[in-house]
């Protein structure tokens, strides 16, 4: 684990206060310290043929092009998360197209998240939160760049090979009730 941490609502360094990274602004940021999942989403066009990149507001990573993301509230499910970023950050409306992969996602804060990778295409133009994202592109297949925020480059690469796994419509498998 690194020494410094970061707030994942504004991205101020966090420092510890009794085994809790604490944020000036947000106070005690337990979602660090519980190892909250992440998701992320390889946005593409219908076509597959371009991906759509966010460039980052914040710390851990200013400046790094990324595929959007973020942790999942208690209680929410990963495929709504993944919605609700993509919102949040590029002011579009999410349709996921498959789950990409399940990841260990190496993680200054506390120790592997577990973090899910979803691909899916979106409805309108992105209007970007300036506070999440300073800059949004979407990149031909061939020309994504090489580094990109943490292991985002990975999880971009494995769609980029082909994985896809099919999810049901939403994202979601219908509970069954026990016999």
């Amino acid at each position: 684990m690194g020494s410094t941490r970061h707030c994942e609502l504004c991205g101020r360094p966090s420092p510890d206060h009794d085994g809790v990274p604490t944020c000036a602004a947000h106070g005690p940021r337990w979602c660090m310290v519980r190892s909250a999942p992440v998701t992320g989403v390889v946005v593409h066009d219908a076509d597959e043929r371009r991906v759509l990149l966010a460039r980052r507001a914040r710390d851990p990573f200013r400046g790094a092009w990324e595929i959007p993301g973020g942790f999942v509230d208690a209680g929410e499910h990963p495929a709504d998360t993944a919605r609700r970023e993509v919102r949040e950050e590029l002011g579009v409306e999410l349709t996921i197209t498959a789950l990409v992969g399940i990841y260990a996602v190496e993680s200054r804060h506390s120790g592997p998240l577990l973090g899910l990778t979803y691909a899916g295409t979106i409805t309108g133009e992105p209007d970007p939160d300036p506070a999440e994202v300073t800059d949004w592109r979407w990149f031909p297949i061939d020309a994504v760049p090489d580094t990109m925020a943490g292991d985002h480059r990975a999880r971009l690469q494995d769609w980029l090979d082909g994985s896809r796994h099919p999810l049901p419509a939403g994202g979601y498998v219908p509970l069954v009730d026990p016999p």
